[in-house]
């Protein structure tokens, strides 16, 4: 509901317009609109409601809309409609129909009235406002059954939105459960192939067989003895041969089968052409983007599922409903971030009574945003802002790194936020500050700007911070910085201690990110098909537990492809500690 609060301010700022009302409607307008910001919707519809009967009163409209909008906030959406249609209706000239449609839209939806919502979001003209209620819609029909969804997509015939979401939810179902006449019907009228997905019937086995997808370059895949080309596939492979081990102490038996993709397509396919191949319970790999459509061709035909150990690249999963990442993609890290600053905001409000000074100042919090160029940080901000800002969260600023000016830019951006030496407090320690940022140059310029305004503003950055050599532990510690770590795992652990020393033992080296990596994802995804069965894709991404890795505190795909949990990680007496635990949700 990102234009909520906009639309409110809208409102009130268009009140300098209103130079023909009476003193005594614009006032009782603007107390009812105090009132509304206050929460207080009962009372501020009784003073609109009074307003509304002042003879020769002229903001109707704005008035009826603010009453719908207070329907709304209070769970009364019958209410908010009947409200704002009426505003729609007899104040066909109005300048600001367009939002008022909008909230008619959000109240169809919350009350589940999907074809009217639908009507409302092709009915607006605004482009903003119409790409944000639709893509609300769809996310709304993206959670219904195919039962469900079925009458929605009959009654509108000619989205081939709503029709492509009914064709995949049929395509993702065990080929023997398909509606095969109604999957034909919609192939036809998209203009697709049906065989696009199988989703595998899951089976339960006593061992089961994992094929390994790497770009070995060697004869021998013997994991004691293996170098290789690239050493950090050698580093996977391990992780997963030791996962191997520890899942076989808790009776899940794994069958690891290495093949050398040797970064050839043509060598690749002859792999995946092997009839062994159709035996597999689970792909790990590939890892680069050349080989990656083959894999994902032969994972979409056959239903075999296949894991990314190490990218968060989204052209992984994309496309192939039987892909998974390990970690987070950075469209995920920002959307975590922004709905848990938002979920905490919220939840600090409610701490206070309505009306007390606390409260107001509480709901003022903003966030600054600044991203640099590549397009993975791009993503990231992205994500956030759109997140946060759908739950009514407020953007004080949305910068992009100035290569040239950077530092002076983001002083005048971080302002607000600087000591006031005449008054000895900083001006704003609410606000969050999230610098998707990954070039250390960049990221030290940013930092730099932020700290030298005095300011104790939380900042958020990626995980690749901690890899910066002129950026210490304790100066980020001081800084109190937040770092969003996907896969993080606490190494001071007595599971990590140990899994340490057993590596040392065994190989006399130290485990590199890459062994627990490989590690990690077997582990992970061997405990799933224990649980599920080799045909795990459904079970998994409608599940809402938070499943423990043996590291990595937790994995959640509900609804996902990539792994939903990313812990938020700050220095603590020079310890990483995880800000974010939830011991309380992981069974």
């Amino acid at each position: 509901m990102r234009y909520f609060y906009t639309l409110i301010l809208t409102f009130l700022v268009s009140i300098s317009a209103f130079a023909q009302s009476g003193k005594t409607e614009v006032e009782k307008y603007t107390y009812g609109k105090q009132l509304i910001d206050q929460g207080k919707y009962q009372p501020a519809i009784v003073v609109l409601q009074d307003m509304m009967s002042l003879k020769g009163a002229t903001l109707q409209p704005y008035a009826l809309t603010l009453i719908g909008y207070a329907n709304y906030q209070e769970g009364n959406f019958t209410e908010a409609q009947n409200n704002l249609n009426k505003a729609i209706a007899d104040y066909a000239d109005w300048d600001e129909k367009e939002q008022a449609k909008y909230l008619l839209g959000c109240a169809y939806l919350k009350a589940t009235k999907y074809d009217e919502s639908l009507m409302i979001a092709n009915g607006i003209t605004d482009s903003k406002l119409r790409e944000e209620l639709t893509a609300m819609i769809y996310q709304s029909l993206e959670a219904l059954s195919i039962e469900e969804l079925k009458p929605i997509c009959e009654a509108n015939t000619d989205n081939k939105e709503i029709a492509s979401l009914l064709f995949n939810k049929i395509l993702e179902q065990p080929k023997e459960e398909r509606d095969e006449e109604l999957l034909t019907k919609l192939s036809v009228h998209l203009g697709i192939e049906i065989n696009k997905h199988v989703v595998r019937k899951s089976q339960k086995k006593e061992k089961y067989t994992v094929a390994v997808v790497l770009p070995f370059f060697t004869e021998t895949t013997n994991g004691n003895a293996l170098r290789v080309k690239n050493e950090f596939v050698y580093n996977i492979y391990q992780g997963i041969l030791i996962a191997k081990e520890y899942l076989a102490k808790r009776d899940v038996n794994i069958d690891v089968v290495a093949y050398d993709t040797k970064r050839d397509t043509t060598h690749l396919k002859g792999l995946l052409e092997d009839p062994k191949m159709m035996n597999v319970d689970l792909i790990v790999g590939p890892l680069y983007a050349d080989m990656l459509p083959l894999v994902q061709q032969f994972s979409n035909e056959t239903g075999i599922p296949m894991v990314n150990p190490i990218s968060n690249n989204s052209m992984v999963i994309e496309n192939s409903s039987n892909a998974f990442l390990a970690t987070s993609t950075p469209e995920t890290i920002g959307r975590s971030l922004g709905k848990r600053l938002r979920a905490e905001e919220l939840a600090t409000l409610e701490q206070f009574p309505e009306g007390d000074s606390l409260r107001i100042q509480a709901d003022t919090v903003q966030t600054y945003v600044v991203f640099g160029h590549s397009t993975k940080e791009k993503q990231m901000a992205v994500a956030f802002k759109e997140a946060y800002e759908a739950e009514g969260g407020k953007i004080a600023a949305y910068q992009e790194f100035d290569p040239v000016d950077g530092f002076e830019v983001l002083q005048e951006m971080f302002d607000p936020l600087a000591y006031d030496d005449s008054l000895g407090v900083v001006k704003d320690s609410t606000a969050h500050v999230f610098i998707a940022v990954t070039n250390e140059v960049e990221a030290l310029s940013t930092v730099s700007a932020l700290l030298s305004l005095g300011t104790v503003a939380s900042a958020y950055v990626p995980q690749e911070w901690l890899k910066y050599k002129q950026l210490s532990y304790s100066q980020m510690e001081t800084a109190k910085i937040n770092i969003l770590f996907p896969n993080w795992f606490d190494d001071d652990s007595f599971r990590a201690k140990t899994f340490i020393a057993e590596y040392q033992e065994k190989f006399n080296n130290q485990p590199s990110s890459f062994v627990y990596d490989g590690f990690e994802t077997m582990f992970a995804f061997g405990m799933i098909m224990s649980e599920y069965g080799n045909g795990f894709v459904q079970q998994l991404k409608a599940s809402d537990e938070f499943r423990k890795g043996y590291l990595t505190p937790a994995y959640n795909y509900k609804n996902a492809q990539d792994n939903q949990y990313v812990p938020i990680i700050q220095f603590v007496d020079g310890d990483l500690k995880n800000k974010t635990p939830i011991e309380e949700a992981v069974n």
